[in-house]
């Protein structure tokens, strides 16, 4: 997949945001806000309508197994069937999802319809995302890219972590929960109104290469490149406390003390931070080099933070502040995984569109693995163990970093 170099200069190419693009990164903070606003509390309300920790771990690694599936194909499919055209996909499968779930599902505890119909709503996300994530590979200069990246992945967080934990915060008290997953259609209308209507650029397309044969590239590189399998277990592990956490805090916390309202406050509000650090670990990525920036910051970070948020309960008991200061460290620590999406696909420059489906394929897992731990962790060895086996494996990525060397040509 060629790049194509692009007129940066001024403000913009010293921030790093395309302005040529600017339009679809407010898309995909609109719809990665509306179609992921249930992600903090879904588990939560599960619980209280009367399904088991297992019922709902399992219905978040179905889900995401068909987000991973889906976070692969984009990476080759954006570039052969177009960047564009599956954007417009991942909005209709959005709401052939969201429909049957809201409005069949819940009101009827339907849970074999909520598997599929959350599921069928879940690619939806990845595949609008993602396939923007191949637009800014395609379109931003190698010398911003570590910085256009990290707006890439603020928009993101900030839809999922801040915005929609937030707006469901203030909106479930008074309206409710069908109501407030309602709200999303609006959200998600607005961002492929933003993303691909308002935005006016152009990705590329490569028109007339067979699907099947992009495909299997895409696997048989795993296979030929060992880089490429260490860049998706590291990209695994990157977002696992993520989706993790967002079931086992609602369960865990309240023992302390502390009311659902209280953990989406929290969490919305730390992810403030990741915004921050996302741009700076960009910028320093861009400074110092990616895989520098993810070795010494990113799975340290987040690894010490995921025990600090297993025992600042334990010592401070009901403490927001104790909670908060555990969870800033490991949103910090998140950020510094950021440079991976400017990393990896430059670890094979001759192909492109194979390398950044191994990276969405990466980013996929985390939604399958992070509740997978759940599912497999938490009856045995509880909530702590389930949090030290996720920080013993954070700790692991950051060696696991070290062979992705970049080669010489693209050196950074």
């Amino acid at each position: 997949m060629e790049q194509s170099v692009m007129i940066q200069q001024g403000i913009w190419a010293k921030i790093g945001l395309p302005h040529e693009l600017c339009w679809g990164f407010i898309g995909v903070f609109l719809f990665i806000t509306g179609a992921t606003i249930e992600q903090s509390w879904l588990a939560s309300m599960l619980q209280g309508r009367g399904f088991t920790a297992f019922d709902i771990s399992l219905l978040s690694s179905v889900f995401g197994l068909c987000v991973a599936a889906v976070s692969w194909f984009s990476g080759i499919g954006a570039g052969v069937l177009g960047v564009r055209r599956l954007m417009w996909i991942a909005t209709v499968f959005y709401f052939a999802g969201s429909l049957p779930f809201i409005f069949v599902a819940l009101p009827q505890n339907n849970y074999p319809m909520m598997l599929i119909s959350y599921s069928l709503r879940g690619v939806a996300y990845p595949l609008f995302a993602y396939s923007f994530l191949v637009w800014i590979n395609q379109r931003c200069e190698s010398r911003i890219l570590g910085r256009a990246v990290s707006w890439f992945w603020m928009a993101f967080g900030v839809g999922m972590t801040v915005v929609g934990p937030w707006f469901s915060g203030l909106v479930i008290p008074a309206w409710g929960e069908t109501a407030t997953l309602t709200c999303g259609f609006g959200f998600v209308a607005l961002g492929a109104v933003c993303g691909l209507i308002l935005n006016r650029d152009r990705p590329g397309w490569q028109r007339g290469l067979p699907l099947g044969p992009a495909l299997a590239e895409g696997i048989l590189v795993l296979g030929r490149e060992p880089k490429m399998r260490f860049a998706v277990v590291v990209k695994t592990i990157n977002d696992i406390g993520k989706f993790s956490l967002v079931i086992l805090m609602p369960v865990y916390l309240p023992r302390f003390g502390f009311s659902i309202a209280e953990w989406l406050t929290v969490w919305g509000l730390v992810n403030v931070l990741n915004i921050f650090s996302g741009y700076f670990f960009g910028w320093l990525g861009d400074t110092i080099g990616w895989r520098n920036t993810v070795v010494w910051f990113s799975g340290t970070l987040c690894g010490l933070a995921s025990l600090a948020v297993c025992y600042a309960p334990v010592f401070f008991g009901h403490s927001n502040a104790a909670l908060f200061g555990a969870l800033s460290l490991y949103a910090i620590g998140l950020g510094a995984f950021g440079p991976l999406s400017a990393l990896i696909p430059s670890l094979l420059p001759e192909n492109k569109g194979a390398a950044i489906s191994c990276l969405n394929l990466g980013s996929g897992l985390s939604n399958f693995a992070g509740p997978a731990i759940v599912t497999l962790c938490v009856n045995p060895l509880g909530v702590e163990g389930t949090l030290w086996t996720i920080a013993i494996l954070y700790f692991a990525a950051s060696m696991l970093t070290l062979p992705l060397k970049l080669p010489e040509s693209a050196e950074k």
